[in-house]
């Protein structure tokens, strides 16, 4: 385990606290209603989230990699959606920290404290595969000018501001930031998903919007490398999101397998019972090490893509696991659409596939294990 600093561990406390309080008891009402309930979104614009790993000098508190993490498995704990919801926005805002330039992160990094950003690379055409956009950026003068279609984006419609991966040559790619206030951006559809549902997944339209040079991320061509940079930074988090559910998980499968009985016997006394609590709990803590480990890498400013790949391979399996398990202690309450479980499942379900899919993940892992030992 990561040991956490004195502000790390201040940190944590007060996130815990308000995942406690604030979400957990509203976990069921999200998945049900499909968004924020009781002013949650509010409640975390308020209380300085969306600015948490933001510099100082953008109004932001600072914090690193592994406190950033750390209150995505915390809020993780309390439902998964509010999690994932911050989860899109830090890795977009870490790819405008890391590829910005400085007269657009003055303009548009201290909003960020107050409104959602979102980083979008999937088009009807296609996903991972690049070199299946459809989605255009041509020079027209000192400004850029996009057009195209971006879909099941994280925060779609909830964020205000976009950075998109489009074509700026027939075999180049490009990332620029776009708001919505920009004349010819439009939203598409909310996505009808099984799980995440307090997250909004939905798309985006792009109409000859005119954007100035600045508003390149890095330079012409570097779409690939960023477009990479934000699935790394993201699969930490989707690491102790899914950790988080592990968490969650656990807390009911031991509560009620402790006052159930079988006979004269608690359930926690049984060995078939022991055996499903042990593994979710060794796979809430394998997956923790790996989320913890990438997130230490990269604050080391080491490499950190396979391990983060690993956290979030490992952890979406172990997640759908281990809510199985506890779904076969509860039984029949397992089952119901009146308990948490069966939601949990969902949105650990969804982890398989959100960030790049748990193949793609492997045929990135085995790709990195073959470059260094061959």
């Amino acid at each position: 385990m990561v040991d956490l600093t004195a502000a790390q561990l201040m940190l944590h406390q007060m996130v815990r606290e308000f995942s406690e309080k604030e979400i957990r008891p509203n976990d069921m009402a999200i998945d049900q209603q499909r968004f924020f309930v009781n002013g949650i979104y509010q409640k975390l614009i308020d209380n300085g989230f969306l600015g948490l790993m933001l510099p100082e000098q953008y109004g932001g508190a600072g914090f690193d990699a592994i406190a950033t993490a750390q209150t995505i498995y915390d809020l993780a704990v309390g439902n998964a959606s509010v999690a994932v919801t911050l989860e899109g926005h830090y890795k977009t805002l870490d790819q405008l920290l890391k590829y910005g330039q400085p007269s657009l992160l003055e303009r548009y990094l201290p909003s960020a404290n107050q409104r959602i950003f979102a980083f979008s690379m999937t088009e009807p055409s296609g996903g991972s595969d690049h070199s299946t956009l459809g989605s255009t950026a041509v020079r027209q003068g000192e400004n850029w000018v996009l057009n195209g279609n971006k879909i099941m984006i994280t925060n779609g419609g909830l964020a205000e501001v976009y950075c998109v991966l489009v074509k700026t040559a027939p075999e180049e790619f490009s990332v620029f930031l776009i708001d919505q206030n920009m004349p010819g951006f439009k939203f598409g559809k909310r996505e009808n998903f099984l799980g995440l549902t307090g997250t909004p997944i939905a798309e985006i339209f792009m109409e000859n919007i005119v954007v100035p040079a600045d508003h390149l991320l890095g330079k012409v061509g570097q779409g690939h490398e960023i477009g990479d940079s934000a699935h790394a930074d993201a699969r930490i988090l989707m690491g102790a999101v899914a950790a988080g559910i592990i968490e969650h998980e656990l807390e009911i499968a031991v509560a009620y397998a402790y006052q159930r009985k079988s006979g004269q016997f608690r359930l926690t006394e049984l060995q078939a019972i022991q055996r499903k609590l042990a593994d979710i709990a060794l796979a809430k803590e394998t997956t923790t090490l790996l989320y913890q480990e990438a997130a230490a890498l990269k604050q080391q400013r080491r490499p950190y893509a396979e391990v983060a790949a690993m956290a979030k391979t490992h952890g979406s399996r172990q997640a759908v696991r281990a809510g199985d398990d506890a779904l076969q202690i509860l039984a029949g309450y397992g089952y119901s659409l009146d308990y948490p479980v069966e939601h949990l499942i969902r949105d650990a379900r969804a982890l398989e596939i959100a960030e790049g899919t748990v193949e793609k993940m492997r045929g990135e892992i085995t790709k990195l294990e073959v470059a260094t030992r061959i």
